[in-house]
């Protein structure tokens, strides 16, 4: 399925979608897809977890590149043009033909 979308949106969820939404982001980290992965960030549900992902550059863990993997807007047409003006990192750790499976 994640082969076949064109973006990849995150509603408000529990553990299940926070980790969907962790390993999507990790795959566009690891050049796996450039696909815009976004958070519909309904009642500024969203806010503490992308608090945190700031603090992650802060301190060293996040490269300031990798932090804008992941757009947020409170509504979806928000969200939606801002995924439409997506820019793909570029900062590979492994180039995307090496995690091709057959």
């Amino acid at each position: 399925m994640a082969r076949e979308a064109e973006a990849f949106i995150a509603l408000p969820g529990g553990y299940g979608t926070m980790e969907e939404l962790l390993e999507m982001i990790t795959w566009a980290q690891l050049g796996i897809h450039k696909k815009p992965v976004g958070l519909l960030n309904v009642d500024g549900y969203y806010d503490s977890l992308l608090t945190l992902f700031d603090k992650g550059v802060e301190e060293g863990f996040i490269k300031p590149a990798a932090r804008h993997i992941v757009l947020s807007a409170p509504s979806a047409r928000e969200l939606l043009a801002n995924m439409e003006e997506y820019s793909p990192y570029q900062e590979h750790v492994a180039p995307q033909e090496s995690w091709q499976m057959e």
